[in-house]
């Protein structure tokens, strides 16, 4: 796992500019914050959950049980995660009695 961060980072289909220009007009900008840009580093969660292993599932579920809420409710946030695959050799592992 190279990156992993949980919240709504840009601004897209559901948060549009005009959104965050009206927020910033009526808000004070340290409200208007937490719209867009609000975001947690997730990469301990993701990398206990899946690094070295050969596939990976992870829920929404997985990071909200940890109780993290980057941004205000109700805001659609999403995930993005940055990862390389590496292949392996078949190691063997030898014990030897004394």
């Amino acid at each position: 796992m190279k990156s992993a961060t949980y919240g709504r980072m840009r601004i897209g289909r559901c948060v549009t500019a005009k959104e965050i220009s009206d927020l910033q007009r009526f808000a004070n900008l340290e409200h208007t914050k937490s719209y867009l840009g609000c975001s947690a580093d997730v990469l301990p969660i993701l990398d206990r959950k899946c690094s070295g292993n050969k596939d990976c599932e992870v829920r929404l579920s997985d990071i909200s049980a940890e109780d993290i809420t980057p941004c205000l409710s109700g805001l659609v946030v999403y995930l993005e995660v940055s990862y390389s695959c590496i292949s392996g050799k078949n190691g063997y592992v030898f014990a030897l009695d004394s």
